[in-house]
């Protein structure tokens, strides 16, 4: 099985929330290793979504941590480090 995969859905261009989200993110790539997906509002892969959550959000192995809000380091970890 390979590394988690953290899913942001951001707003293009990206505003305060989406910054936030998009840090803590690159964060947990660097020092937990996930893998880091950037789905941007409007594009191909955000519409074939079966239901496109509002940005910004994250989700984890596509479990939505948070819908329309941000997430920051701690509770994002505490996410990829869970079994669930």
């Amino acid at each position: 099985m390979g590394p988690k995969v953290v899913k942001l859905y951001v707003n293009d261009p990206m505003g305060g929330r989406c910054r936030i989200n998009t840090e803590a993110a690159q964060r947990a790539a660097s020092e937990l290793g996930v893998e880091l997906v950037v789905v941007k509002k409007g594009s191909d892969e955000y519409f074939m979504e079966s239901f496109p959550p509002p940005c910004p959000s994250v989700a984890v192995d596509g479990r939505f941590i948070v819908r329309d809000g941000t997430v920051d380091f701690e509770t994002l970890k505490d996410a990829i480090l869970s079994d669930e």
